[in-house]
């Protein structure tokens, strides 16, 4: 039977259409999007939006520029939207005149892809698991000379650690020093509470990226945004294709942004489950799951297990996905990651690790 290919996790269609089944009846663990679903306040502007899907879309997006900017407190100039954070990855080496570039890994790969496009020599800085894969600023910085620019996540990904303020404030402070772009991945930073948007706009050397794919269920859609200095943005908007962000995106992305009474039912629901993952992940033999702050939590594997043929006897048996982690720098074999889902989920999720690790 062919296997799902998650390259990035989340390619349900390809994992429904080898198992001849509906995208409906898998369980995801592979791709970390708020299980709550879209927006109830987005839906409806998506409804509403309907009718503008003749015209061109506003080639400003002057209201989703404002929501982003409110929600932020900052300037309207000082915000990029995109066709999501991918597209913003995929324009950011075209800042560069030249490399190299650092990223601090394991990562999400699109960095180094689109780094690599560009013809930029790709260096990285990998964080150890004896050091519970967290950021130690003092070695980045040395590590960064020379360098034009550096690729970091907060939290990270996959490992879900999140790396104090203070320590990213040091780093980019000594990057604005050195004449070093830095690029902050906050794609799943609505779940901490925890950004650097006040002090990069403030900084001239920083852009941070946003997505509005995980937490408020957009995958579909498509939508995310930079922020940063104003020339600086000015400079990355010049790369972003004309039309970028299409009308119903756009329309539904200043709803959930306004919407504080889903970030609350997130918050709430979010503290609570993953806690429970994390406490049924860890009472099993053989799984050691790593402390996360992100909506994901990433295990290892004890004993020689390999995450490939989990990930085989979930999608196969149980028709779940998961994400192995073996292709990222700094992880093997033995690695993967789950998202949190809803209650019921997760404990199907567990109940299906016990059994494969008690079989072999």
């Amino acid at each position: 039977m062919a296997k799902p290919n998650d390259i990035h996790g989340g390619d349900i269609w390809q994992a429904s259409r080898s198992k001849g089944t509906s995208p409906e009846e898998l369980l995801d663990f592979s791709a970390s999007i708020n299980p709550l679903g879209f927006p109830a306040s987005a839906r409806r502007a998506l409804s509403k939006a309907v009718k503008s899907i003749s015209p061109y879309p506003d080639p400003s997006s002057a209201g989703l520029k404002e929501a982003a900017a409110a929600f932020h407190s900052i300037g309207i100039e000082e915000v990029v939207p995109a066709n999501g954070s991918n597209e913003l990855i995929s324009v950011i080496p075209r800042l560069l005149k030249d490399g190299p570039a650092i990223i601090v890994e394991p990562a999400f790969s699109e960095y180094k892809k689109a780094l690599g496009l560009s013809g930029i020599r790709v260096k990285s800085h990998i964080l150890r698991e004896v050091d519970g894969f967290r950021l130690n600023s003092a070695k980045l910085k040395r590590a960064m000379d020379g360098c034009k620019a550096i690729y970091i996540a907060n939290p990270s990904n996959p490992a879900g650690v999140l790396t104090d303020k203070k320590d990213f404030l040091d780093v980019i402070s000594h990057a604005r020093k050195k004449g070093c772009l830095v690029v902050i991945d906050e794609a799943f930073a609505d779940f901490t509470g925890v950004s650097v948007i006040p002090e990069a706009v403030k900084a001239g050397n920083v852009i941070v990226l946003r997505s509005m794919t995980k937490f408020y269920a957009m995958a579909g859609l498509r939508l995310g945004y930079a922020v940063g200095a104003k020339k600086l943005m000015e400079r990355l908007q010049s790369f972003i294709p004309a039309w970028s962000v299409n009308t119903l995106a756009s329309s539904a992305g200043v709803a959930a942004l306004k919407d504080g009474a889903f970030r609350k039912k997130t918050f709430e629901w979010f503290e609570a489950e993953r806690r429970f993952l994390f406490s049924g992940l860890a009472s099993i033999e053989g799984l050691i799951p790593f402390e996360s702050s992100a909506n994901y939590i990433m295990v290892k594997l004890e004993r020689g297990v390999d995450a490939r043929e989990l990930r085989a006897a979930l999608f196969e048996k149980k028709g779940m996905l998961i994400r192995e982690l073996s292709a990222f720098p700094g992880l093997g074999p033995e690695f993967f990651r789950v998202a949190v889902l809803g209650r019921d989920a997760n404990k199907k999720l567990i109940s299906a690790l016990r059994v494969f690790l008690r079989q072999g």
